[in-house]
């Protein structure tokens, strides 16, 4: 080869090495020798002239580059002297960025520097904050450069990172029924921020015969809402439910003669009106007459009314009125006296006659 040649081949030589040096980034030499070598005939000779050029090798993550000092001497040969030099990259940091959203909440631990090429662990600390009694946080995932639902989790980190514990809103809704007997309504619990609740009645009627509770609507918060047995509540704060049954009582109204009114459910404390009509004698001279209200209540009063103040049974008593019928029999008894009496008499009246006439 040429000398020509071969100082062409030690600029793009050296070139490279430079390049490579640049390419390196923060480096650091670690480590030199050297060596002696000896090289002979026309290829040392021609060493001679290019002396002083750089070699690069790259061994990840060393970079190695070798430096040539040639020279001549009396003989044809030429002694050759190489440092070695190594180049590492230094250490570099990288920063982990741990934090909460909301950011008020500071829940979360493991950020800060870290070796680059390590890995970092990050958690949260506590995955439900209470607000107040009605209002929480509650852990949901992670955001940013790590993705999860778990509570805690490992990035490598290479460069800058950073990760978010993003925490829900969430309101309680408590739900409650009244009377403090009446069935409870399902539907209670925490919910999210913005989300709707569904409500709904355990049952619309519940009781014995004579008393029973009947749902009659609900009230959220303190204010009467729908009376459907179902209701939706938007939970943008917390809210108390109200499931309102209504006291009722049942009367039962009774009679061997006539018809009764009255009877049926009724609201507690309401006032009921009772009626019970005359029925209409079969027999002469025979009245049924109505004798009073028994039970529950104490009346002459055909029709009358009583406070629903708890299961109520009353009865229609009844009495036979013979008045009629007696004096009837009165007056044909009269009647048949008196014509016996006449008779008497006119028979009485023909004996006399009888008797005084002429033999």
């Amino acid at each position: 080869m040429g000398s020509r040649n071969l100082r062409k081949v030690a600029v793009v030589v050296l070139l490279l090495s430079v390049g490579l040096m640049f390419l390196s980034g923060q480096s650091r030499p670690v480590a030199a020798s050297s060596h002696h070598g000896y090289w002979g005939g026309n290829w040392g000779r021609h060493w001679s002239w290019g002396g002083g050029y750089y070699y690069s090798y790259w061994y990840y993550p060393y970079y190695y580059y070798a430096y040539p000092y040639c020279y001549s001497t009396w003989s044809s040969y030429y002694w050759c002297h190489t440092a070695y030099y190594y180049y590492s990259p230094a250490p570099s940091s990288c920063t982990l960025t741990v934090s909460t959203d909301p950011s008020s909440l500071g829940t979360v631990n493991g950020g800060g520097s870290y070796t680059s090429g390590s890995s970092a662990s990050f958690s949260v600390t506590q995955s439900t904050v209470q607000v107040s009694p009605n209002t929480r946080y509650v852990f949901d995932h992670w955001s940013g450069d790590y993705s999860g639902v778990g509570t805690s989790g490992t990035v490598t980190l290479n460069n800058g990172m950073s990760v978010t514990a993003v925490y829900e809103l969430q309101y309680y809704l408590s739900v409650n029924a009244q009377p403090q007997n009446a069935p409870a309504a399902q539907g209670a619990g925490w919910y999210n921020a913005g989300a709707t609740a569904t409500v709904q009645s355990e049952s619309q009627t519940v009781g014995d015969f004579g008393s029973r509770l009947v749902f009659q609507g609900w009230s959220v918060d303190g204010q009467p809402t729908q009376a459907g047995s179902t209701l939706s509540v938007v939970m943008n704060a917390p809210h108390t439910v109200t499931a309102q049954y209504g006291q009722q009582y049942y009367l039962n109204v009774q009679t061997d003669q006539g018809v009764a009114f009255g009877s049926g459910w009724y609201d507690a404390g309401s006032t009921a009106q009772i009626y019970v009509s005359t029925p209409v004698s079969t027999q002469y001279g025979v009245s049924i007459v109505f004798n009073g209200w028994q039970g529950d209540i104490q009346s002459t009063s055909q029709s009358t009314t009583l406070t629903m103040d708890g299961p109520k049974n009353v009865i229609a008593t009844w009495r036979t009125d013979s008045t009629i019928l007696y004096m009837t029999i009165a007056a044909i008894i009269i009647a048949v006296l008196i014509v016996a009496g006449v008779m008497a008499f006119i028979a009485r009246g023909r004996g006399d006659r009888a008797s005084r006439a002429p033999a």
